[in-house]
């Protein structure tokens, strides 16, 4: 972690605590500055609004899943992360999304279960065991870090090919955010192909 970012995680439990009132009238900024930081690292920003879409909530939680519809297959995926819930029962379809890809395939949540709980078909891909019990859960449990110290994770990621039954690469950028003044805190944009061996270099805020 940098030593700007560790400056402001100090400062970010005490300053959490008068989020609310201080907030209020600033979020519909806040969000314009979160997307802009975005969109800034992913340059080609998809035009979803072609596209179908599922929204899924989890306590302050939430997500939106763009699908195309003749695949029933994930674009995109975008999300807002304030609250991990840990390990819960899962009751969604993910061992069976995962026997649409190759042999041993995992069904992978792009938004984790951990934070969203059960998500809709479109909102989980096949992807290799190696990758989804690997350098993906790595970059969720550093999302699960952040939020246990107070901050806010903003996400995007994009699935290539869009509307693949079996995405080949995964291209991922998340804005970690102080919520109660907007300082933005972290930006990564890590890619992953789908298959074994990938990596990432997970930041340990604690």
């Amino acid at each position: 972690m940098s030593a700007g970012a560790r400056a402001v995680m100090r400062e970010l439990k005490q300053s959490v605590a008068d989020a609310g009132r201080r907030l209020s009238d600033r979020l519909p900024q806040l969000a314009d500055r979160i997307t802009d930081h975005l969109d800034n690292v992913v340059r080609q920003v998809r035009d979803t609004d072609k596209y179908a879409n599922t929204v899924t909530t989890r306590g302050p939680n939430t997500k939106t899943t763009h699908f195309d519809p003749d695949t029933g297959r994930p674009v995109q995926e975008q999300g807002k992360i304030l609250e991990d819930f840990g390990g819960s029962a899962r009751g969604d379809n993910a061992t069976a999304i995962g026997r649409l890809g190759n042999p041993g395939d995992d069904g992978g949540h792009l938004g984790a279960h951990r934070f969203f709980g059960d998500t809709r078909d479109e909102g989980i891909v096949p992807q290799i065991a190696n990758l989804n019990r690997g350098a993906w859960k790595k970059m969720e449990s550093e999302w699960a870090d952040w939020v246990a110290e107070g901050a806010r994770v903003d996400y995007r990621i994009q699935v290539d090919p869009p509307g693949a039954v079996r995405p080949d690469n995964f291209q991922v950028v998340y804005v970690v955010s102080d919520p109660s003044t907007g300082d933005i805190i972290e930006v990564r944009n890590p890619s992953f192909a789908n298959v074994n061996g990938e990596t990432f270099d997970r930041i340990h805020t604690r």
